[in-house]
């Protein structure tokens, strides 16, 4: 099943693992670029030092490329914007132990903390950086110059059209269905829009955990598939097992779209803490200040197995999953049976 995406950077198979923050540390990206995909690292997650000695951890466990997943609005890169007052106001309030537990939380807390990971990133050179939420035109001509490619996270036609502009290089169309943060637009819907809106390769993301989903991707013009949800329930994904198990036996309307961690809309399981937010919608802090107020509920989904309080990213498609495997396995697995559903349908017509 050979792609732009598979031409563009030497890989197997037109699988990416998504670069969620904390879930996506050097053990799954090795496994998925290992097996033919293309690995994603949750660079979010890391303070600069940090951050370049995930990016060596990831270079001495594959030779194969690998992307790194990064927030860079202005709001993020500008330590002097306004808009860090309340944060550091909030960040302030909290414990040293809450803070220590929010290690992967501090880079969107602490000013100037991307600005120094972009550093990283231009220095290290990843074949990809993944951005969400905003692609600085100044950026992709950085990562161009040192043959980086660009992928855009959209939501949206618009925002689609806004990331071809600035120059990315693919486009990666997410649906609601899909965990973490995301937008209000069906992934049926959006990606075919987005296929005939740009002319960059698009590629799919949102409710696909298998191979039906990767073939439906392809028949709608997808030259690959962006996948998170799938990849929390592996073996490599971080993440405390009483997360990974719940994935596994919620259903898809234990899913709901909620500001109460981050400031944005964000797919994850319910819990009290979503729905106490339900009725103090008013109350709720813009991104980045709320992942202080919601302190270190952000974390201990992760780390504890709180599924009371903590965030526990995760989307619709947890109805499709059945079994925590290797990375590995799954990257195989929904290739080979994407690829038997393309054929049999092609011969079928």
């Amino acid at each position: 099943m050979k792609t732009t995406l598979t031409h563009r950077f030497g890989i197997e198979h037109p699988i990416m693992s998504a670069g969620m923050a904390r879930v996506a540390q050097a053990p799954l990206v090795v496994a998925v670029s290992e097996a033919g995909g293309m690995g994603c690292l949750g660079g979010v997650s890391y303070l600069a030092d940090a951050l370049r000695d995930e990016i060596r951890t990831i270079r001495a466990g594959t030779a194969k490329p690998f992307a790194v997943n990064l927030l860079v609005p202005p709001s993020l890169v500008d330590e002097g914007a306004a808009s860090w007052e309340p944060v550091r106001r909030l960040w302030q309030l909290l414990s040293p132990e809450d803070r220590e537990k929010l290690r992967g939380v501090e880079p969107l807390l602490t000013p100037g903390a991307v600005a120094r990971q972009v550093e990283v990133i231009l220095d290290e050179r990843p074949a990809a950086v993944v951005l969400t939420f905003d692609v600085p035109e100044w950026f992709v001509t950085a990562c161009n110059e040192r043959d980086i490619a660009v992928i855009a996270l959209v939501g949206s036609v618009g925002r689609a059209k806004q990331a071809e502009i600035a120059g990315a290089e693919f486009i990666v169309a997410q649906g609601t269905e899909g965990g973490g943060h995301t937008g209000h637009i069906s992934t049926m819907v959006l990606l075919p829009s987005v296929v005939d809106t740009v002319s960059v390769p698009v590629l799919a993301a949102g409710g696909i955990v298998d191979g039906r989903g990767l073939a439906a991707a392809r028949c709608l013009g997808a030259h690959g598939a962006w996948m998170g949800t799938r990849f929390i329930a592996s073996e490599e994904g971080y993440g405390h097992r009483a997360y990974k198990d719940r994935l596994i036996a919620a259903s898809s309307k234990d899913t709901t779209l909620s500001r109460a961690y981050t400031g944005k809309p964000l797919r994850t399981l319910q819990n009290d803490w979503t729905r106490e937010w339900q009725t103090r919608e008013n109350e709720i802090h813009p991104f980045p200040a709320q992942y202080a107020v919601a302190g270190t509920r952000v974390e201990t989904g992760y780390q504890d197995g709180d599924l009371q309080q903590g965030m526990m990213p995760a989307g619709q498609a947890i109805e499709l999953l059945h079994q925590i495997q290797p990375a590995g396995d799954i990257v195989r697995t929904i290739v080979a049976d994407a690829d038997r559903i393309l054929r049999s349908v092609s011969s079928s017509l």
